[in-house]
């Protein structure tokens, strides 16, 4: 007899999913996780850009994936936050030069 996967709560689901992935693979979709929701920050609130409909609900799912990889290493809501958060309001120009460091 098969068990029903879908009639869980989808947190427990992925608490679950999460313990049988090994410790490098979840740093690497953490990584991930991390690189896209920035995009989606910078475009959303440096920007002023929308997001598209899909760009939104793949935001929601590295979201929650993001947060429960995060937690399963113990890190805070807060802590996941401030990783996000990180560098985004800095200014992004390559160039170094006195005028562009300036602006």
């Amino acid at each position: 007899m098969t068990k029903n996967i879908y009639s869980k709560d989808p947190k427990q689901a992925m608490a679950e999913y999460l313990t049988t992935l090994r410790e490098d693979v979840k740093k690497t979709i953490l990584s991930q996780h991390l690189t896209a929701l920035r995009s989606y920050l910078r475009k959303a609130f440096v920007d002023r850009g929308d997001l598209t409909r899909e760009e939104n609900m793949d935001r929601q799912i590295r979201m929650r994936e993001f947060l429960a990889i995060g937690k399963s290493f113990g890190l805070t809501d807060k802590q996941l936050v401030a990783h996000l958060f990180r560098g985004l309001f800095k200014n992004t120009q390559v160039c170094e030069c006195a005028e562009c460091a300036t602006a």
